[in-house]
């Protein structure tokens, strides 16, 4: 496919490697997780002992649970253990059957988990870290080729978002069908924190979320210190459409 939606970190390893992959516009800059703890863990000093579950170390629920970790007072190895469980649905297996008293959960199963009375400790959209949990990307290449097809693709999906966030009822419908469920509370929470909450007004390209991603490799990449997240991203199709005013008459 030409263009599509995937982290920005994604799009940094392929330069890496020698590929052309480009950031042209962002759905997300947040991560959508929650650390859920089991009913008895009332608070962050409960966890002392305990053993809070991620899908596998390195991944993002490992980064978002060490972002949450620098503002609290308990750190992994010393007062909790950090376990490796699988999917989400193993997490949240786990959590259900005592394996772990805490887990880091998608936005999904974070929603479940409070229904069936599993406590939010944290919530990592909330805590002011911008990551490129969801970037729009496709291939310089492409663009040499396309660039006018690029152009139309930026441009409808920014009306796109436009349409989603002012028009709730059909927004529901769309993701009733796609998601097959017909749980219209469940999804209308979801419209909540995704399409209200968590996907950006104008999805322009975040150089602040690539940055967060960027120092994080860095620690292990030496390669990656002196980039800069400019170098991954082509604006020009978010800077025609504020140059023309589309953006603002879209908002108006």
């Amino acid at each position: 496919m030409p263009i599509g939606l995937f982290t920005g970190g994604a799009v940094i390893n392929s330069n890496l490697a020698g590929g052309d992959l480009v950031v042209i516009g962002s759905s997300m800059n947040v991560m959508t997780f929650s650390v859920m703890a089991r009913p008895e863990i009332r608070r962050l000093e409960d966890l002392k002992g305990k053993k809070i579950g991620i899908s596998r170390f390195g991944s993002a629920t490992d980064f978002g649970l060490r972002y949450a970790e620098g503002q609290w007072p308990i750190k992994r190895q010393r007062d909790f253990a950090v376990i490796q469980a699988g999917g989400m649905p193993d997490l949240l297996n786990a959590l259900r059957g005592g394996a772990l008293e805490a887990a880091v959960l998608n936005v999904e199963l974070t929603i479940v988990a409070r229904k069936e009375g599993f406590r939010e400790l944290a919530n990592l959209a909330k805590m002011g870290l911008s990551f490129p949990t969801s970037s729009l990307g496709t291939t310089r290449s492409y663009i040499k080729r396309n660039e006018n097809t690029v152009r139309k693709f930026v441009r409808g999906y920014v009306e796109g978002v436009h349409f989603a966030k002012t028009q709730r009822a059909f927004g529901v419908q769309v993701m009733k069908k796609y998601l097959r469920n017909d749980d219209t509370a469940f999804v209308n929470d979801l419209y909540d924190l995704y399409v209200l909450q968590n996907i950006p007004q104008i999805p322009r390209p975040s150089p602040e979320a690539l940055k967060t991603i960027m120092d994080q490799m860095a620690e292990t990449d030496p390669r990656v210190a002196n980039l800069r997240p400019e170098q991954f991203i082509d604006a020009r199709f978010f800077q025609e459409l504020e140059k023309e005013g589309f953006i603002q008459r879209l908002w108006k």
